[in-house]
């Protein structure tokens, strides 16, 4: 401990934004090798994310949550349902991005390797800006305010007591929570390329239950996590995600297409 600071603390925070930036690179790198997907299909999946949500659902979201911040903090009914509100609509957003890509940009590219670069792009954008991103808002935080003493700020008394909240909140981080981040990553990009398999069944299957089971997943993944998380915890939250992730490597190994061989038998990449 060293001025306030916890070392590991620090170090385990840099871990994750390490992991959460090349991560994604290293995983799209290694399956490309194995399955041969074009670069075309990780690209779209990073381009329908940021539409999706960065540059849509997020900005909205965060205006209506502005809007009804007192109701939401007065309200333990109307913040349920506003988590039910968040999950459906990332579930919604996010799939019917998938939906538009397979069935406009990414016509000609609907094999399951191609659903699964497509997932790789899709999460990989998603770990490197939105979690990467908090990860080092979260380091710049712990620097911050550990060094802060909240009695030298000209702020009014409520600001002054949130200010303490947040202080007294990074004085109880465990060095090692930071971590379940990275390992939430790992699962949540698997998750992601379940997703994007099932949403191209849509097409192969022509069949639009797909499209609806993966919005449904995605709704439940999401709203599974965040309400164990604020009855049990973090580390509980973790175990609803390990779950749905095994789910997604389930779904990924099941609906693979017969004939998408591995390595040198594979089908030449595309441009």
């Amino acid at each position: 401990m060293m001025s306030g600071l916890d070392v590991r603390l620090i170090v385990s925070f840099c871990l994750v934004i390490a992991f959460d930036l090349a991560m994604p690179l290293l995983v799209a790198l290694w399956a490309r090798r194995r399955l041969g997907f074009a670069w075309k299909t990780v690209g779209v999946g990073a381009l329908a994310f940021a539409l999706s949500q960065l540059l849509t659902r997020v900005p909205a979201v965060q205006g209506i949550q502005y809007l009804l911040r007192e109701e939401l903090k007065n309200s333990q009914t109307l913040l349920t349902l506003w988590f039910v509100f968040l999950s459906l609509t990332a579930g919604l957003f996010e799939e019917t991005a998938r939906l538009i890509a397979f069935k406009r940009p990414l016509k000609d590219f609907r094999r399951w390797r191609d659903a699964v670069g497509f997932g790789i792009g899709h999460g990989g954008l998603e770990a490197t800006l939105l979690v990467g991103g908090m990860a080092i808002i979260g380091l710049i935080n712990v620097v911050v305010l550990s060094r802060m003493d909240p009695s030298t700020l000209p702020l009014s008394a409520e600001q002054l007591e949130q200010v303490r909240a947040a202080k007294a909140q990074v004085a109880g981080l465990r060095w090692w929570e930071p971590l379940l981040g990275a390992y939430e990553r790992v699962w949540a990009l698997l998750f992601h390329i379940a997703m994007s398999v099932l949403v191209l069944q849509r097409f192969l299957r022509d069949q639009r239950r797909w499209y609806w089971l993966a919005v449904g997943l995605h709704t439940l993944f999401n709203l599974s996590s965040v309400l164990v998380a604020r009855a049990a915890g973090n580390v509980a939250a973790e175990g609803v995600v390990t779950v749905f992730g095994l789910l997604s490597l389930w779904i990924i190994l099941r609906l693979r297409e017969k004939g998408e061989e591995d390595g040198p038998t594979a089908e030449p990449v595309l441009p």
